[in-house]
C-alpha cells in the first residue's frame, strides 16, 4: 500500500506539471496565432455576438439577437460577419470608429486592430447614412420642383397612405378588416387619423399630397357606403383606385415570375388581399407617369408585444435596397440607398420627438431593410413607418392620446422636409404652432380688439411665427383674411351681424393650425345700453380614455371615451376582454385587449374649439351683445361683463378664481360642464328632468354631438335650487346658487342645447346691449 501511495503521489506531481506545460503552450499558440495571422481569438463568435448585441442595445424581443456567422484575423485586422440586425441601427462615423475599437479590444485584446464589421453583406461604414455624412451634388436625389420650394415644401407631390383597410376574403366569402380589433380601434382605421394629421402638415407647407385610400374629408366619395357597406375611407386602397378609374393594370396586376410564388400559392383565395398590398407601390409609379412625385410613405402600426406594461415597442422604419427586378437603382440611375436616408431622418425625428415630449424611454426599433411592396415597388423614394405597437399596453395608451398623434404626424413633416431640403442643399423652416389663449374684447361699445399668443415649439427652434393671418367671416358666411405681424388688430364691426375669428400664424416654412374659433356681436337694439355678455370657452382638454391595470386584467376603464381632436373615427367599439392571460389566436380571436366594433365607420365628435360661435348663436338671436374669450388669456372680468357664459365642456380645470371672484361681487353666471358636481356616474342613460320637459344627452361616442359618458351630479344644499335631475337617479343635474346656474352635463351634448341655453339666460333676466350707435 504504501507503494502504492507513492506511485500516486508522482503520478499527481506529474500531470500537475504537464497540466502547466499545456497551459503555457495554448497561450503561446494564441499569441503566436495573432502574431503571424490566424483564427485564433480572446473571444468566440457567440461571446463576441453577446457582447455586439449588448452594445447594439436593441432590448426588445422583436429584434433579433445580434449572430456572428464568421469570425476573421490576420495580424492586427479583424473581420466580423453578422446577420442584419447591426444594420438596423443609424450610426455616425464616430459611433462606428468606436464599435471598430471596441471590437478590436473584444478579439484582440487591444484597440490597434483595422476592424471590419458585416451585416447583411453590407460593411457598417456603406450604411452610414446621408444624416451624418452628407452627399456630394451627384449622389443627391434630384427633387421635383425644387426652385419653388423656398423654405417650405412647395411644389413637392407626396403619395401617402394609411396602412389596410376592409377587403373581401374570399376564402371565408366575407368583407373583414386585416388587422385585429384591440383597445377600441383596429391598425385599419387608426393610421388614417396619423395620415390626415401629417397630410395637413405637409399641404400647409405647400406640398400636394395624394392618397391611396379614400381620405376622409377631402374626396367628396369618402364616405359613400362601399361595397362592404361601410364608408370607402375604411376600404383598401385596391378598392378605391378601381373606384376612381385606375387602370386595373395598378389595382388587380397579375403575378409574374418575378414575384415571390409563396404569396400566389392560392391566389384565388387571397386575390384581393395580395391586391391590396401590391397595388399601392403600383400606384404610385403610375402618378409618376404623369407627375413629378418626389416619395412616397405608408403609415403602419404592428402587432409585436413582450411583458412589461411600461414597456414600449417603439417606432420601426422599412426600405428597401433593390426593386421587384433586383435592381439597387431608380429608373433614373440613383442609389436606392437613398431609401434608407430617407427613413433614417423619418424613425430618427419621431422617436427624437416623442421621448422629448411624451416617453424619455420610447424604443428606437431597426432602420430595417426588407422587401415589402410598398417600399421595394415605388421607383421614387419610399418608406414605411411602422409608428408603434397596437398590441402593446405601452404603446397604445399614447396612441389613443390626440397629442401624441398629432406630435407623431409633426414629427414625420418634418423628417420629410429635412430629407428633401438636404438634397437641395437649402434651409428647411418649420411651420409653427397653432397660437393660443386667444380673446376677444369690446374698444369704446364700438370696436373689438382681437388678440393672441404664439407657441413657442420646444421640440423646434426654428418653427417661429413671423406674422398672423387673422380670418373673420359674418353670420357663417365665406372667411376673409387680414394679414399682420402684430398680435393683436382692432376690428370695427357692423351693427346687427355676428362675427367669428381665428388666427393662422405663418413663417417662411408654411402655416399653422387655426386657433379655435372665437365670435362677437354687437346688438342693434334701440333699448338703453347695459353691460355685455361675455364667453369664455374654458374647454381645451382633449385626451385618451382612462386605463386601469392589475396583475390579472387591465385595458380601457368601462365606459371611458377619448375627447377627440376635432372629430375622428379611431373608436369602433368598447374593449371587451380584459383577461392578461388570454393570447392572440387569431385577428377574430385576438385575446387581451379584444373589442367590438360596433362602431367600425363611424365618425366621433370630440373637441370641436367652437363653442364660443355655438353659444354665441344663441345670445346673438336673443339681441345679446356678447365677446368671447379662451379661458387661459383673462385673469379678471370687470364690471364691463354683467353676464358670462362658462363652457367646460369635459374639462376639468373647476371654476377659474378670476369667475369665482366675479361672482362674490354680483355678476351673473351660466357654467355648465361635466365634472362641476362631486357625484360620479350620475346617469346611465342621459336623460334629465326640468320643469319644461325632458331632455337627453349623449352618452355614447357619436357624429353629432359630445359624447359625456360620466357626468357628475350635485349634493343636496338647502342654499340651493334644483332645476333639473338625472331622470334614472334622481340627483341633481342642475342648479342655481345665487346668481349663478351650474349645469353637471355639458350642454352641447344636449340634443336641445340652444333650447337650454335660452332658458337658462331668460331665467338669469339678461337684458340685450344697445351699444352707443
Amino acid at each position: 500500500m504504501r507503494n502504492i501511495g507513492k506511485k500516486l503521489y508522482i503520478f499527481d506531481i506529474f500531470c500537475t506539471f504537464a497540466g502547466y506545460i499545456m497551459y503555457m503552450r495554448r497561450i503561446i499558440f494564441v499569441y503566436l496565432a495573432l502574431w503571424i495571422g490566424g483564427t485564433a481569438y480572446a473571444i468566440n463568435a457567440r461571446q463576441l455576438a453577446d457582447s455586439l448585441d449588448q452594445w447594439a442595445g436593441f432590448d426588445l424581443g422583436c429584434v433579433p439577437k445580434v449572430r456572428v456567422t464568421n469570425l476573421k484575423t490576420r495580424g492586427s485586422y479583424v473581420w466580423v460577419y453578422t446577420n442584419n440586425t447591426l444594420g438596423g441601427l443609424s450610426l455616425s462615423e464616430n459611433q462606428l470608429i468606436q464599435l471598430r475599437y471596441q471590437v478590436s479590444r473584444w478579439v484582440l485584446g487591444n484597440s490597434l486592430g483595422k476592424v471590419s464589421i458585416y451585416s447583411d453583406n453590407y460593411e457598417l461604414g456603406e450604411l452610414i447614412t446621408d444624416r451624418f455624412r452628407p452627399r456630394k451634388d451627384n449622389d443627391r436625389y434630384p427633387i421635383p420642383h425644387a426652385e419653388k420650394m423656398k423654405q417650405a415644401l412647395h411644389g413637392q407631390n407626396i403619395a401617402l397612405w394609411p396602412s389596410h383597410g376592409i377587403y373581401y376574403n374570399q376564402d371565408e366569402d366575407r368583407w373583414k378588416l386585416q388587422r385585429a380589433t384591440m383597445w377600441s380601434t383596429v391598425e385599419d382605421v387608426y393610421t388614417t387619423a396619423i395620415a390626415e394629421l401629417t397630410s395637413q402638415c405637409l399641404e400647409r407647407a405647400g406640398a400636394t399630397v395624394f392618397w391611396a385610400r379614400a381620405r376622409y374629408g377631402r374626396d367628396s366619395a369618402a364616405t359613400e357606403l362601399g361595397t362592404s357597406g361601410y364608408p370607402r375611407w375604411t376600404e383598401g386602397a385596391r378598392y378605391w383606385l378601381e373606384y376612381m378609374g385606375v387602370p386595373d393594370s395598378v389595382w388587380r396586376p397579375r403575378p409574374t415570375e418575378k414575384d415571390n410564388p409563396t404569396l400566389f400559392s392560392n391566389d384565388s383565395i387571397r386575390r384581393d388581399y395580395l391586391d391590396d398590398l401590391r397595388c399601392r407601390g403600383n400606384w404610385v409609379n403610375w402618378l409618376c407617369d404623369s407627375l413629378p412625385i418626389t416619395l412616397s410613405i405608408a403609415l403602419h402600426t404592428d402587432g409585436y408585444s413582450q411583458p412589461g406594461d411600461s414597456t414600449t415597442i417603439g417606432t420601426l422604419a422599412i426600405y428597401s435596397r433593390e426593386n421587384r427586378n433586383h435592381k439597387t437603382t431608380f429608373g433614373n440611375g440613383q442609389d436606392r440607398f437613398i431609401n434608407r436616408d430617407l427613413a433614417d431622418y423619418v424613425q430618427t425625428q419621431i422617436v427624437e420627438d416623442i421621448r422629448r415630449a411624451y416617453c424619455p424611454t420610447w424604443s428606437r426599433r431597426q432602420l430595417m431593410q426588407a422587401g415589402y411592396c410598398e417600399t421595394k415597388y415605388p421607383e421614387i423614394p419610399s418608406l414605411l413607418i411602422e409608428i408603434l405597437s397596437h398590441k402593446q399596453l405601452a404603446d397604445i395608451q399614447y396612441a389613443l392620446d390626440p397629442h401624441f398623434r398629432r406630435c407623431v404626424a409633426r414629427a414625420i413633416y418634418k423628417g420629410i422636409g429635412q430629407w428633401i431640403h438636404i438634397q437641395t442643399g437649402t434651409n428647411f423652416v418649420v411651420q409653427p404652432l397653432a397660437v393660443q389663449q386667444m380673446r376677444i374684447t369690446p374698444v369704446d361699445n364700438t370696436q373689438l380688439q382681437i388678440s393672441w399668443v404664439p407657441t413657442i415649439d420646444s421640440l423646434t427652434p426654428n418653427a417661429q411665427a413671423d406674422y398672423f393671418i387673422l380670418q373673420w367671416r359674418q353670420n357663417d358666411g365665406a372667411w376673409k383674411e387680414i394679414e399682420t405681424n402684430k398680435t393683436e388688430y382692432i376690428f370695427t364691426p357692423n351693427v346687427g351681424v355676428r362675427y367669428d375669428f381665428r388666427v393662422i400664424a405663418g413663417n417662411d416654412g408654411g402655416t399653422s393650425e387655426p386657433s379655435e374659433t372665437l365670435s362677437a356681436y354687437l346688438s342693434p337694439s334701440p333699448r338703453v345700453a347695459t353691460p355685455w355678455a361675455l364667453i369664455i370657452n374654458g374647454f381645451n382638454r382633449t385626451s385618451g380614455p382612462q386605463w386601469f391595470a392589475d396583475s390579472t386584467y387591465a385595458g380601457i376603464v368601462p365606459g371611458s371615451y377619448s375627447i377627440p381632436d376635432g372629430e375622428d373615427g379611431l373608436f369602433i367599439g368598447e374593449q371587451w376582454e380584459y383577461n392578461r392571460a388570454l393570447d392572440w389566436i387569431s385577428d377574430d380571436d385576438c385575446g387581451w385587449g379584444m373589442c367590438y366594433r360596433n362602431q367600425l365607420g363611424l365618425r366621433q365628435v370630440g373637441n370641436t374649439h367652437d363653442y364660443a360661435v355655438r353659444h354665441g348663436r344663441v345670445l346673438a338671436r336673443m339681441g345679446i351683445s356678447y365677446v368671447s374669450t379662451n379661458s387661459e388669456a383673462i385673469t379678471t372680468i370687470d364690471s364691463t361683463y354683467a353676464f358670462v357664459d362658462l363652457v367646460l365642456g369635459k374639462d376639468k380645470i373647476g371654476l377659474p378664481p378670476y369667475v369665482q371672484d366675479y361672482v362674490r361681487k354680483g355678476g351673473k353666471l351660466i357654467v355648465s360642464g361635466a365634472y362641476l358636481g362631486t357625484i360620479p356616474n350620475a346617469s346611465r342613460n342621459g336623460v334629465v328632468q326640468t320643469a319644461k320637459g325632458i331632455y337627453t344627452y349623449a352618452t355614447y361616442p357619436n357624429s353629432q354631438r359630445l359624447c359625456a359618458e360620466d357626468c357628475h351630479a350635485f349634493v343636496s344644499n338647502k342654499s340651493q335650487k334644483v332645476l333639473a335631475r338625472y331622470k334614472d337617479s334622481g340627483m341633481p343635474a342642475c342648479v342655481q346658487d345665487g346668481n349663478t346656474i351650474l349645469w353637471s352635463v355639458p350642454l352641447d351634448a344636449f340634443e336641445n342645447a340652444d333650447e337650454l341655453l335660452q332658458t337658462c339666460i331668460e331665467y338669469e333676466e339678461i337684458t340685450p346691449h344697445t351699444g352707443t350707435h
